[in-house]
């Protein structure tokens, strides 16, 4: 007899502010998550004393007895210590699949997660999720870091896109600041090599077979960009770990946005306005082309079930607050 459920799980490694994890966190068990596992990679992180009153998440301290436990010292690279910690969960998890994804990412579902995953053809090893990016329009006043609409990439030539957003489409991948390739839910009973966005197979040149979620059940959406402040230092991170040879070679479009960064450090805001806030006539443009996505997403009231004794605050201005808190190193380092 077929299971008509699956149980699922999901990790990410975290240094992040509070608000976006109580609101990952929440928002996951509320859609069923049988277990969430958090990595703080700042091993004194303050969020794990929240998290600690929930059974249904494990978090885990990075710290030296951590990266020796899995095998070798803290990695500097942050995408390697990200794929290490996601490969401890799937050894760990008793869960039938288990999601990697950041703590900007969440899953947006139009059905049962777990009866989902059930239907899944059982040769399959992974299910993909594709995945859109929150923007606004430049006359948004946010009240929270959730708000706003979602862009999706382009499926077609570039040409299409450099028509629609010009020069600036360069900066993107198929439209998008991030990424496009979305993220995969993983099946855990295979000898399988989590990564950041794909898994490999574990067996000696063996392929793994993927399947591709329906975007009006399944989706990815993506805060790439909490906050224009929070934008900038996450590309200012890239910079510094680029010039300090201490991160992974960025693809061509960040490359490009982290050039842009250099030239006029002081435009930070005009940038993340050009790629991120698009017109009237564009948005008209990505409706049309069914690019557009503006789905009802507010996590406030799973933050209030999963945490409710915890302040949560959303608004950019307490994002940025923490920024300056705890990350001036880094955004103050092009103003050396």
């Amino acid at each position: 007899m077929v299971n008509d459920t699956a149980t699922w799980a999901v990790v990410a490694t975290v240094d992040e502010p509070p608000a976006l994890v109580q609101a990952f966190v929440a928002w996951y068990l509320s859609l069923g998550a049988a277990h969430v596992f958090v990595y703080c990679d700042r091993p004194n992180d303050p969020v794990q004393t929240m998290l600690a009153e929930l059974p249904q998440v494990t978090f885990v301290a990075c710290d030296d007895a951590h990266w020796l436990r899995v095998g070798k010292s803290r990695p500097r690279r942050h995408e390697v210590r990200q794929v290490r910690n996601a490969q401890d969960a799937y050894l760990r998890t008793d869960a039938d699949w288990l999601l990697h994804c950041d703590a900007d990412e969440f899953l947006f579902a139009d059905t049962v997660v777990g009866s989902h995953l059930a239907a899944v053809s059982d040769d399959t090893d992974c299910l993909v999720l594709s995945v859109a990016e929150r923007v606004h329009r430049p006359s948004d006043t946010l009240a929270s870091i959730f708000e706003g609409a979602f862009r999706r990439p382009f499926r077609d030539a570039a040409d299409r896109g450099r028509e629609v957003f010009g020069p600036d489409f360069d900066l993107t991948y198929r439209g998008l600041t991030g990424h496009a390739q979305g993220k995969a839910f993983v099946r855990t009973d295979r000898p399988m090599q989590m990564s950041i966005h794909r898994p490999r197979s574990r067996g000696a040149d063996q392929d793994i077979a993927l399947e591709r979620a329906q975007v009006d059940r399944l989706e990815l959406l993506h805060f790439e960009g909490l906050t224009p402040a929070y934008w900038a230092f996450k590309l200012t991170r890239m910079i510094e770990a680029l010039q300090e040879r201490d991160g992974m070679p960025p693809s061509q479009h960040r490359r490009k946005q982290a050039d842009a960064l250099i030239a006029a450090p002081d435009q930070a805001a005009d940038l993340y306005r050009r790629l991120k806030c698009p017109d009237a006539a564009t948005i008209d443009v990505l409706e049309r082309l069914r690019l557009w996505a503006t789905p009802t997403f507010d996590p406030a009231s799973a933050v209030v079930r999963y945490f409710p004794n915890a302040a949560f605050d959303p608004s950019p201005a307490a994002i940025d607050l923490w920024l300056q808190e705890n990350k001036q190193r880094v955004v103050s380092y092009l103003h050396k």
